[in-house]
């Protein structure tokens, strides 16, 4: 008998729907480009997905009038920061003491733009979760036309303050065979920044034709099953 037969499909409306996190897509604009993002791979498709950011109305509405327990800000085609009214959306979430979780690369933001998110009524059921793929020297192979710097700043103006009035920080590090020696550096370097969690995570980004212009040598740096 297959699994879905055992599915009692009436006791579905029992599920209290509100403890699923719900994830919001504010952009599909992005500052780098992963071999492995849709947004590389389905580019030929962009009138259909590359629909830029989500009316701040819709957005405000939609956290306004649920009761899930969890938003995730996250993205499929884009990073939720760059949104032209992320700051006031966010501060919604953030008055309302749901949990929440902010997840982004971290690049090309003004200092100016990382004071104004530190600014937030921030608090710790809140979680800023950086994707970063490596260090100073190999992020950029992944993340591709990410800023070091830029990500530095922003997750350094974020653990400047208080503990109890700022969102836990979080760091989702992509291990491929390029930055797998530089793990144990990087979470180091997570304890130094005031991270509250270091996780790595192996990539299980499949290869694709086209992504690199070297394609053998590159090849060997994203996919595990390349010898």
């Amino acid at each position: 008998m297959a699994e879905s037969e055992h599915i009692n499909w009436n006791s579905l409306e029992e599920v209290d729907t509100t403890l699923i996190p719900i994830e919001i897509e504010l952009s599909t604009k992005c500052s780098v480009s992963c071999p492995c993002c849709p947004r590389q791979s389905n580019w030929h498709d962009r009138n259909i997905w590359n629909t830029g950011f989500i009316d701040k109305n819709v957005a405000i509405n939609l956290i306004k009038n649920t009761n899930y327990k969890t938003y995730n800000l996250v993205g499929a085609y884009g990073d939720c920061i760059y949104h032209p009214d992320f700051h006031e959306i966010v501060s919604v979430l953030l008055d309302r003491k749901v949990k929440c979780m902010i997840e982004t690369n971290g690049s090309h933001r003004s200092t100016e733009w990382w004071n104004k998110t530190a600014s937030l009524n921030w608090h710790r059921a809140a979680c800023f979760r950086f994707s970063i793929d490596g260090m100073s020297d190999t992020n950029h192979i992944y993340r591709r036309n990410s800023k070091w710097e830029t990500i530095l700043d922003g997750i350094k103006t974020i653990a400047s303050l208080p503990r109890d009035k700022r969102p836990q920080l979080s760091w989702k590090y992509l291990v491929f065979p390029y930055n797998a020696h530089q793990v144990d550096d990087a979470r180091l370097l997570a304890k130094e920044l005031g991270f509250d969690e270091f996780y790595p995570v192996k990539s299980i980004r499949e290869y694709r034709n086209g992504w690199f212009n070297n394609d053998a040598e590159y090849r060997k740096q994203i996919d595990w099953t390349v010898t």
